[in-house]
């Protein structure tokens, strides 16, 4: 188990860091204007996804556990789901970017091609999640990762291409080198698509959605609480100011994502695995615990960027307009503050509370939204990061309030205990 963990997480935060790599690249080397051309398509390509495909990811490993006895024709109608799901947000991604960004017919074919593989990249992602092999679902993402900043960094050196139809041109290079491994390396018989007979079944799929939309609803607020202040910041003071927040934005967010998921992993199993026997009260204080170890490790983290802070940004970067304190501390504490509550709701999802959740990040979204437009205009980037400050801690306050109800019911159910 210990091993596969190890796996699990070198999978995933070595990709991390590559986006960070990737982050600093585009940014000193494209430009803030390319840099927010991308930020913004990249955010509609994450909330179309979201909002149309999520819940068929989010079903696969609960739906191919229970067709033991059919394993095929589940496949089959989740495989026709995908293709479906990519379709129709593809074309909204397609108008997006033509009505809304005004995108050249070369970065719309590369834009559309990355929203169309992404889709069959996370099928691929879910079935291998669904049978555990963590191994694969490491080679699957190591591969994408290890594609896009080849052909990111050639780009960018050996033909000094300088747009972000780069970054887009290697994200879809990148899909499509991983989903080709997936394809030689399968294992034989895991899947197996009848393209004669699609298994449709319109039951089925009314239990997809039944399923799976309250984490794909999350999951398009999440991508919304991010992109909404990029998108406003563009409307009011155009590409170059929408970049340099972004990139600052996206590397403090990273930067604590590589720092706290260790610990989430760690405690992740461990945590559903006292709720699902009946020991909430040993699950809450396991969240605890990992929660004062996220806190050491922001600290060690703030402690590291305040060295670094300002020869990042004014030399290698090249946004010095985000030296400013305002702008920077109200991020990082945005991005501990997101982090720990996503550490807090693998003590709420457990509980089946999801609906609450939703409701909270719907409300801090549009709390997010209204603040930006009232105050971005007037304060430009300032107002950005105070907003998302306000936003995440409003949610980080909700999710922890609902813990602690759950906390106080769980000791009521059991006389004399203490926290």
């Amino acid at each position: 188990m210990k091993r596969e963990i190890v796996k699990y997480v070198s999978g995933r935060v070595i990709p991390a860091i590559v986006t960070l790599v990737f982050i600093i690249l585009a940014v000193r080397y494209l430009g803030p204007v390319e840099y927010g051309r991308y930020s913004l398509l990249f955010y509609t390509v994450l909330l179309a996804v979201a909002l149309s495909f999520h819940w068929v990811q989010a079903s696969i490993s609960r739906f191919l556990r229970d067709s033991a006895g059919e394993p095929g024709v589940a496949l089959n109608r989740f495989f026709y789901l995908t293709v479906l799901c990519a379709l129709c947000s593809t074309l909204i991604v397609a108008l997006a970017g033509v009505f809304l960004f005004h995108a050249t017919p070369a970065a719309l074919i590369l834009v559309i091609l990355f929203a169309f593989l992404n889709h069959f990249y996370l099928f691929h992602q879910a079935i291998l999640k669904a049978h555990n092999r963590s191994v694969r679902l490491a080679l699957l993402e190591g591969a994408d990762q290890l594609f896009f900043i080849a052909v990111f960094v050639a780009g960018l050196f050996l033909f000094h291409w300088r747009s972000s139809l780069l970054i887009f041109g290697s994200l879809a290079v990148g899909m499509a080198g991983a989903l080709t491994l997936r394809f030689l390396i399968r294992v034989k018989g895991m899947i197996s698509i009848d393209f004669r007979h699609p298994q449709w079944d319109t039951r089925f799929s009314g239990k997809v959605i039944g399923f799976g939309y309250r984490l794909s609803l999350w999951l398009f607020l999440s991508h919304l609480l991010m992109a909404a202040d990029r998108f406003i910041l563009l409307e009011f003071f155009g590409y170059h100011e929408a970049g340099s927040f972004s990139a600052l934005k996206d590397i403090l967010f990273k930067g604590v994502m590589v720092l706290t998921f260790p610990i989430y992993i760690s405690y992740q199993a461990k945590i559903a695995d006292r709720v699902s026997s009946g020991k909430k009260r040993e699950a809450w204080v396991l969240t605890r615990e990992a929660l004062s170890f996220e806190v050491l490790v922001f600290i060690l983290g703030f402690i590291i960027f305040m060295i670094v802070k300002q020869p990042l940004l004014n030399h290698v970067l090249g946004i010095p307009g985000m030296e400013n304190w305002l702008v920077y501390l109200p991020l990082m504490i945005s991005a501990f503050l997101w982090h720990t509550a996503i550490l807090l709701q693998l003590f709420l999802e457990s509980d089946a509370r999801f609906i609450r959740m939703i409701l909270a990040a719907g409300f801090c979204v549009g709390l997010n939204i209204a603040l930006n437009l009232v105050f971005v205009p007037r304060f430009g980037i300032t107002a950005a990061a105070l907003a998302l400050l306000a936003s995440t801690g409003c949610y980080c306050l909700f999710i922890f309030g609902f813990s602690l109800v759950l906390r106080r019911k769980i000791e009521s159910e059991i006389p004399g205990m203490k926290s």
